[in-house]
């Protein structure tokens, strides 16, 4: 408590320190002012910049007094530059020689890269791109380097998983309800997209994932701008989705909101063998899964000062999934088939989730000194009822030998509520960034099992059950950037997380409680070679924690012979990340390599005298996986650019239950092109082909096989490019396909799945703007990120 205590005076006590402050107007020989000059303040290791306003006006603070070399760039041209003393605050008015019109005509002489190295992070100047020219959030994260985006699944190579955050704030949908959120943001009105790796410590240590940091360019002054979108996908079944967004600007308010609807199914088909010692198990599961999703985000700034930004954000869902399947299972020994085994079911989920955020961000002073804080509720709703029949029947008899059929019940009720305060602290010798954030999680969960074989619902509470769950957290962090040399940067941070779980089932009158203290470290360090040319290493250390159906000890059933359970006693892993990176121009190469200790994964534990298969999450392995990623992006003709990448890796898993799972391992590679050609001059028509193959791999303790895939589309702008219609055709050849092979107790599983991902697209979308004629002002920056369990 005596460290929280001086760590807070430590946060508060930064916002006291004075600076010297220098402010004026710039202004050109006609003593007009001039609007949107940068202004830069150099001092041996210290540089200082602001931008003027629409008016001319400037300020701007420095952390010691002394003579400072002063310019001031006007689109690309220096127009005033000057050494000025500052001993104390004062009013500088800054007079250039050039004329308005000479000011106006200036050009700028280069443009930024396309690929920029920062110490933690990769960025993206989209603007720069003819590829995401004309597109779309989603559409522009597949030709960036390191990042892919397989049939709509975002990844970055490398990791797990990925989170997807807007303005430094994590956005926290459901996968398809984040698809059509990525959809709606053109390419137009991103500035840059960011691909961190290894999260510095800011960042919640949660997960080894990735994060994705879209960069918006600022709302247009007192501008009302929107867009309409739908489209049509025809798979195995058809698709619809409707959308619309509105933003607005006005002198201090900024307002965007927009919703997504989508309704519609598709046919995923699985294939599940088995191979006993005496009998084969072979199973396919016909299934037609149909989709009815609600979303919105709303979100509300308001400037209360030129400093002080207050704001809220709320999204939420509503999500109402069906799914009617279709298994057969044949078992079959030497002497041909045994016996076949039929389950028809029904699954009707309904789905809430509702997330807000209270925020509020306030600059110290012009010198980079800010602190925010966020408040933020996080509410999910869950209920299941699945219905399911399960008869089996003996070679050429069609009554059925045994006959079983149940009505299985789920429900969940999440709640998270957490706060953090967040201060960024430039001084004299570094870059300071510093918080706290304090999370709690109630997880509430019930099963029930109804038998329904002799027509009366009868509960059985040997297979029903309340399960309980709590989880309180509270982090702080540190983190120092140091520029060393011209050629040499490097950042360090700390974040220290108190983590206490309680799991109590009801229903067995137990109790699992965890309570653990650990320390998150992250490196990096950057080589500046040349203009062109940089080195990078960072190093960082994740946290996987169990979700809560996994740790629910309670069963949920899907046939008489399948069922999936939780594990109370499952635990966190951890995961230690290290990556060598070189960026030359817009090519970008990388060395990976990652540690997981305590992994645990999902096994499907079978064994030769019970047909009885049951999915149980287990902590059973340690894992190593190392590689190199080279992305090169060929951009040299007007009318192509082609983003390619090539990955090869080795993975390793040991296991500690060797007598129920082996140990795997083996190297694997990847390879993808993604092509934009522009067909005409007036770039409106665009023809898109991508292609993407893998080998075969280890995905934890699964072998999966090797797998390929083409997709190909057509772009046509009209209206000055307002409106756009387009044309996708994804896996072509129908070859997107995997197979999972585990071997448990020495029995060989083997499931093929296809997601059903030949199909073809046809979209629609209309963008539409207006000015507002009321005095412009300038819209303070955000900064904030929520957790995500």
């Amino acid at each position: 408590m005596k460290n929280i205590l001086f760590f807070l005076t430590f946060i508060f006590f930064g916002i006291f320190i004075k600076s010297q402050t220098i402010g004026g107007i710039v202004v050109n020989s006609q003593n007009q002012g001039i609007a949107y000059a940068e202004i830069s303040l150099i001092k041996e290791n210290i540089k200082k910049n602001t931008i003027s306003n629409s008016n001319g006006n400037y300020e701007i603070s420095v952390p010691e007094k002394g003579t400072y070399k002063l310019s001031v760039v006007k689109d690309g041209e220096v127009i005033i530059k000057k050494e000025i003393s500052i001993t104390e605050n004062k009013t500088e008015n800054l007079i250039s020689e050039l004329k308005e019109s000479q000011i106006q005509g200036v050009s700028i002489a280069s443009k930024k890269k396309l690929i920029e190295r920062k110490i933690d992070r990769l960025v993206f100047n989209v603007e720069n791109s003819i590829s995401a020219s004309g597109g779309d959030a989603l559409e522009t994260m597949g030709i960036i380097p390191g990042v892919k985006v397989v049939n709509d699944q975002i990844g970055i190579i490398g990791k797990s998983k990925v989170s997807i955050m807007v303005n430094d704030r994590l956005i926290q949908l459901s996968e398809n309800d984040l698809l059509s959120f990525l959809r709606s943001i053109k390419s137009e009105d991103i500035k840059n997209i960011e691909v961190i790796t290894n999260p510095p410590s800011k960042y919640d240590s949660e997960g080894n994932s990735g994060l994705i940091n879209i960069k918006l360019k600022k709302a247009k002054e007192n501008y009302l701008s929107g867009n309409l979108k739908t489209s049509y996908t025809q798979a195995t079944y058809s698709m619809g989705n409707y959308g619309a967004g509105l933003n607005y600007q006005k002198k201090k308010v900024t307002l965007t909101t927009n919703f997504d609807y989508e309704n519609g199914s598709t046919a995923p088909y699985q294939e599940y063998t088995l191979y006993y010692p005496n009998y084969t198990w072979f199973e396919t599961n016909k299934s037609r899964s149909f989709r009815d999703n609600l979303s919105g985000r709303f979100s509300l700034d308001y400037e209360i000062s030129k400093k002080t930004t207050i704001g809220i954000q709320y999204l939420g869902g509503i999500n109402n999934p069906i799914r009617k399947g279709d298994n057969s299972s044949q078992i079959s020994s030497k002497k041909g088939l045994d016996s076949l085994i039929i389950t028809p079911s029904d699954l009707r989920v309904r789905k809430n989730n509702h997330a807000v955020n209270l925020h509020t961000i306030t600059k110290l002073d012009s010198i980079g000194k800010k602190i925010s804080f966020d408040v933020d509720y996080f509410t999910f709703n869950s209920n299941a009822d699945n219905q399911f029949s399960t008869s089996s029947y003996l070679p050429g008899d069609y009554n059925a030998k045994t006959f079983l059929s149940a009505n299985n019940l789920s429900s969940q009720d999440i709640k998270i509520y957490s706060s953090k305060a967040d201060i960024e602290f430039p001084l004299k010798w570094a870059t300071l960034s510093f918080g706290a954030k304090v999370s709690f999680i109630n997880n509430k969960s019930d099963v029930l099992y109804f038998n329904t074989t002799n027509g009366n619902p009868f509960l059985d509470f040997g297979k029903s059950n309340t399960f309980d769950y709590k989880e309180n957290t509270q982090a702080i962090y540190l983190s120092g950037s140091k520029k060393l040399s011209k050629k040499w940067e490097t950042q360090l941070g700390f974040r220290l997380e108190n983590t206490q779980t309680k799991g109590y089932s009801e229903t067995l009158d137990q109790t699992n409680k965890n309570n653990y203290t650990k320390l998150f470290p992250t490196l990096y360090i950057n080589y500046l070679m040349n203009e062109n040319s940089v080195f990078g290493f960072n190093y960082n250390r994740r946290i996987d924690r169990p979700t809560y159906s996994d740790l629910n000890p309670f069963r949920f059933y899907t046939t008489k012979y399948n069922y999936g359970e939780g594990n109370p006693f499952l635990q966190p892993y951890f995961t230690d990340n290290f990556e060598i990176s070189y960026s030359y121009k817009n090519n970008y190469a990388s060395a990976y390599l990652s540690y997981i200790n305590n992994g645990f994964d999902q096994v499907t534990y079978v064994s030769a005298d019970n047909p009885v298969q049951a999915i149980i999450p287990s902590n059973f392995y340690k894992q190593i996986n190392l590689g190199i990623l080279e992305s090169y992006l060929f951009n040299k003709w007007k009318w192509w650019e082609s983003n390619n990448q090539a990955n090869i890796f080795y993975t390793k898993t040991m296991s500690d239950i060797p007598n129920t799972l082996t140990d795997l391992s083996g190297w694997s590679a990847s390879v993808s092109s993604n092509n934009s050609f522009t067909l005409n001059s007036a770039k409106t028509l665009k023809a898109e082909l991508g292609f993407n193959y893998q080998s075969p791999s280890i995905a934890n303790s699964y072998k999966m096989s090797s797998f390929y895939y083409f997709n190909t589309g057509l772009k046509l702008s009209l209206l000055e490019k307002k409106l756009q219609i387009a044309l996708n055709i994804m896996d072509i050849f129908r070859t997107y396909k995997m197979t999972f092979t585990q071997v448990v107790n020495g029995i060989k599983q083997e499931n093929f799945d296809y997601r059903d991902t030949q199909k073809i697209r046809i979209s629609v979308n209309w963008n539409f703007g207006k000015t507002l004629k009321i005095q412009s002002r300038k819209l303070s920056n955000e900064e904030e990120k929520k957790r995500a369990n």
